[in-house]
């Protein structure tokens, strides 16, 4: 790089790669990686400078590679500060989340829920009709919902239970009928666009599968419960 004496008064570069070898140390003690990636882009600003600085003129080569190794941190800073964006819900959909998604990755759960539109569903509302097929798929928010079939209440739903899934997967008509037991707040998909959606983002699908799955699994579990107890 050249000599490490001053120039003009300025900072020795000697200072400047140590502050850099320093400072690539620290980033590799970093468990969050956003803070890894700015320390190292401040390493790489060292090396850059003392690269301008160096006697007797810039080494352009070494102050090349030090700024693209900047930018490349940058990108990848810029990017993580994106995710952690859309990884931040609201209130609501945080409960659903501890709900229905709990564990899930959440940056596709945002995205999931994101796709959804937020409606209010009076008591005796019928959220499905048994044997009629189904155009949305709906996740309780907020209320109860009775599950009916032949006229009597087999089972009820609360906040992060999924309505319609069984059709929604078989695209087969609705098995039973869903009347809302009391005022709702649901999350709804359009049954076709959700289609799309889940065939466009394997990511996506992968979470829905799995919070749909988790859903039919404590659903066939409570029925056993209620079998067993007659």
């Amino acid at each position: 790089m050249g000599s490490m004496e001053p120039i003009g008064g300025a900072i020795p570069t000697e200072a400047l790669v140590h502050a850099s070898y320093i400072l690539t140390a620290l980033a590799f003690l970093l468990r969050d990686i956003l803070w890894l990636r700015f320390v190292a882009m401040a390493a790489n600003l060292c090396i850059a400078a003392a690269a301008f600085l160096a006697v007797p003129g810039p080494a352009w080569a070494v102050a090349a590679w030090a700024s693209t190794f900047f930018l490349i941190n940058l990108g990848h800073s810029v990017w993580l500060i994106y995710e952690r964006h859309l990884k931040r819900f609201t209130e609501e959909e945080q409960r659903l989340r501890d709900a229905a998604f709990q564990s899930l990755d959440p940056m596709n759960v945002r995205r999931l829920l994101r796709c959804g539109r937020w409606v209010e569903h009076a008591k005796e509302k019928s959220l499905t009709l048994q044997g009629v097929h189904l155009e949305d798929l709906v996740l309780i928010s907020e209320g109860e919902a009775a599950v009916c079939l032949g006229g009597q209440v087999i089972d009820r739903l609360g906040c992060g239970k999924f309505v319609g899934e069984i059709g929604f997967l078989s695209g087969e008509p609705a098995t039973a009928t869903v009347v809302a037991a009391s005022p709702l707040r649901c999350l709804t998909w359009k049954a076709s666009e959700l289609r799309r959606v889940l065939a466009r983002h394997p990511e996506i699908r992968t979470v829905f599968h799995a919070a749909v799955g988790k859903d039919l699994a404590e659903k066939i579990a409570s029925h056993n419960v209620r079998l067993s107890t007659v």
